[in-house]
């Protein structure tokens, strides 16, 4: 029983830390979705095959933070359309993640 309620704690500690950092991105953070785009839907999960299943909230948090490197986030808003990607501070609807291949093209 003690030893359930210091994990709990422990996680309820870093829960609140990454909620903490994740309101500023760290110099060496990243936008998941690219820059001035941020997470539109952070209850949606994001699944990759090999990696855990994850909330589209706390990646956004982990790419803030700097917990993915950034050779990797620059990459990751082409795979993460159920993100909802949206303009950062916008009510508008979700917009198509930077680097993904929805090109307009010409009449």
């Amino acid at each position: 029983r003690i030893m359930k309620v210091a994990t709990n704690k422990i996680m309820l500690k870093a829960v609140i830390a990454i909620v903490i950092t994740a309101s500023v991105v760290d110099s060496q953070g990243c936008s998941v979705c690219g820059d001035g785009i941020e997470v539109g839907n952070p209850d949606a999960v994001f699944e990759f095959p090999g990696q855990p299943a994850v909330p589209c909230g706390l990646l956004q948090a982990a790419g803030e933070s700097g917990q993915i490197p950034l050779d990797q986030c620059g990459f990751l808003s082409a795979l993460i359309g159920n993100c909802e990607c949206k303009p950062v501070g916008s009510d508008d609807s979700p917009t198509a993640p930077v680097g993904s291949d929805d090109i307009p093209t010409a009449p």
